[in-house]
C-alpha cells in the first residue's frame, strides 16, 4: 500500500516537474522579451525620428519656396514702382520748370515777355497726365498667407501614403524580415 501511495505521488510529482519545465521555458520567453524591449524601442524611435525628419524637411522646403516667392514679387514690385516714381519724377521737373518759366517771364519786362508768349503758351499746354497707382502694386499677401496651411497639406499628401493594412512586428514569423514601413517582409535567406 505504501509502495500505491510512493507510486501515485511519483507520477504526480513528474507531472509537476513538467509543469515546471514548461514554466522554466515561459520564464526564458519572458527574460527575451525582457531583452528585447529597449532594442524595440530604439528602433522604433529611430523610424519615428526619421518620419518626422522627412515631414520637417518637406515643410522646411516648402517655407523656403514660399519664402522664395514672396521675395521675388518684392522685388518685382519694388522695381515697378521705381520706374513709376522716376516717371513721376520727370514729369515733377516738367510741370516745375514750366511754372518757373512762366513766373520768371511774366515777371520780367514786357517786350520779352511779349517775344516769348507763343512759346510760352505752348508749354503751358503741355499736359502731364496724372501718374495712376498701378494695380498691384503691393504684395498680394493672400497669396502666400490665405490658407497656407491648407495648401501645404494638399501638397504633402503627396509624399504622404496610406496603408491599410499594416504588419505587426510582435507577431511576424521569425524567419521574414519587417520592412521599415511595416507593409511588407521578405525572407532572410
Amino acid at each position: 500500500m505504501v509502495s500505491s501511495f510512493k507510486n501515485k505521488l511519483e507520477a504526480k510529482v513528474d507531472y509537476v516537474a513538467m509543469n515546471l519545465q514548461d514554466i522554466e521555458c515561459i520564464k526564458e520567453e519572458f527574460e527575451d522579451i525582457l531583452k528585447h524591449i529597449e532594442p524595440q524601442a530604439e528602433h522604433t524611435e529611430s523610424q519615428i525620428k526619421q518620419q518626422f525628419e522627412k515631414l520637417h524637411q518637406f515643410l522646411r522646403d516648402e517655407e523656403e519656396a514660399t519664402i522664395t516667392a514672396l521675395r521675388e514679387e518684392v522685388e518685382q514690385k519694388k522695381q515697378m514702382m521705381k520706374e513709376k516714381l522716376e516717371e513721376t519724377n520727370r514729369s515733377i521737373s516738367v510741370l516745375s520748370n514750366t511754372i518757373k518759366y512762366i513766373d520768371e517771364l511774366t515777371e520780367g519786362n514786357d517786350v520779352c515777355f511779349l517775344k516769348e508768349y507763343s512759346a510760352a503758351k505752348e508749354r503751358v499746354q503741355i499736359y502731364q497726365p496724372e501718374p495712376e497707382t498701378p494695380t498691384g502694386a503691393l504684395i498680394d499677401v493672400p497669396r502666400y498667407l490665405g490658407n497656407l496651411p491648407f495648401r501645404v497639406w494638399k501638397k504633402m499628401q503627396d509624399i504622404v501614403q496610406y496603408t491599410p493594412v499594416i504588419l505587426d512586428p510582435n507577431t511576424v514569423n521569425a524567419h521574414l524580415i519587417l520592412s521599415d514601413d511595416l507593409t511588407s517582409t521578405r525572407s532572410e535567406h
